[in-house]
């Protein structure tokens, strides 16, 4: 056993120690979170989300093994090919996806039944383009002046494509990627400029969309969520954001230092998606203040390897996709959390390793192999 551990389970020891503990974490809480679901879509079988999870949580640990014996050089042919293929997936999300929850961000793979969200695809070719192109541009004691378009413009296109229906993960992908461009030494001035033409273009969009003069369903819902926000005054629906945040404000109260114990928790009926965007809420009730602190620990302790890593790295390329895969998963891992507690209005964001999906999970546990080994 030691002798297939040492052959085939490569990487940085840490972060499989944090993957590995995460998907615990994801199994027992999923398995807890989705008895309502399990009565009302699966003939109260309570085990069919947990198996199915599992299921989705080896094979993104198989993807990682597999991809550990992928040489770099083929990351960095194939990154153009990823990202024009992801681009023309979003396209097609855009004019034929299905819509779940209100949003169209699903596409269904013909002949077998299964959908994948094309945004975490594009998510993932978008940051190896990114570390590519700044890898290529990298000089010596001189700023990173030929990265700053080619980056500019196809990050423009992915988040462009992705806004319609997911607005906070376009946002979450620009900034990401703002944040690479600046460790990356482009200059900060661009970035100034470029932020401040990518803000003022957000929310005129959002206005005229308002204002029923640009067609977007979901910008109502954007502009309530910050709405309720910013007033705890304002009435909601029974399923509207103020609704979503207070039952998990609830649950973390309630769930006091040690928690109520796995399998115990009483907003579970309460919460709208309990087993994905406000799955935290779940661990914080069940496993208390303790067991929260330990998964935000968790999501630390791989920033903090994410540091590591990149002192350690002789090579520009797997250090960029290293630092931006790195970024993008502590990053949402954090806004989910902090949705949770009420710091940030809304998102929709998954907790990456946690929360049930299967397309987050097998495209963050194919990022993992960037993030282990450098």
């Amino acid at each position: 056993m030691s002798n297939f551990v040492r052959k085939y389970i490569k990487g940085d020891q840490n972060i499989w120690v944090i993957i590995v503990f995460l998907s615990l974490v994801s199994l027992l809480t999923v398995y807890s979170a989705t008895g309502s679901l399990a009565y009302s879509t699966q003939g109260g079988n309570t085990t069919y989300f947990m198996f199915k999870q599992l299921s989705f949580l080896l094979v993104g640990i198989t993807l990682i093994i597999l991809v550990h014996h992928i040489p770099y050089k083929y990351f960095v042919i194939f990154s153009l090919p990823a990202l024009y293929f992801s681009i023309l997936m979003l396209l097609i999300t855009l004019s034929s996806g299905q819509n779940l929850n209100e949003a169209s961000r699903w596409l269904e793979v013909p002949g077998i039944g299964l959908s994948f969200q094309p945004s975490e695809m594009a998510k993932l070719a978008l940051i190896v383009y990114v570390a590519r192109v700044l890898a290529q541009h990298q000089r010596e004691d001189a700023p990173t002046y030929g990265a700053f378009w080619p980056i500019t413009i196809h990050t423009g296109i992915v988040c462009l494509l992705i806004f319609p229906e997911n607005l906070s993960t376009s946002l979450l992908l620009g900034g990401i990627v703002g944040l690479m461009m600046y460790l990356g030494r482009v200059p900060f001035k661009y970035l100034f400029f470029t932020g401040l033409a990518g803000t003022a273009l957000v929310t005129l969009v959002l206005v005229l969309a308002m204002n029923d003069i640009v067609l977007i369903d979901r910008a109502e819902t954007w502009a309530t969520r910050v709405e309720h926000f910013f007033d705890e005054e304002t009435a909601t629906s029974e399923y509207g954001s103020d609704y979503q945040v207070t039952q998990s404000k609830i649950a973390i109260a309630t769930g006091g230092i040690f928690g109520k114990g796995p399998g115990n928790s009483d907003q579970r009926n309460f919460l709208p998606h309990p087993y994905s965007d406000f799955i935290y809420a779940i661990i914080a009730e069940e496993f208390g203040l303790l067991g929260a602190a330990l998964v935000l620990g968790a999501y630390f302790f791989f920033l903090g390897r994410i540091g590591v890593l990149v002192r350690r790295s002789n090579r520009t390329f797997p250090a960029f996709m290293v630092l931006g895969l790195g970024l993008m998963l502590v990053i949402q891992a954090f806004v989910n959390m902090g949705v949770a507690v009420g710091i940030f209005p809304v998102t929709g964001q998954p907790l990456p390793l946690v929360s049930m999906g299967g397309t987050s999970i097998l495209f963050y546990m194919s990022g993992s192999r960037g993030n282990s080994q450098c």
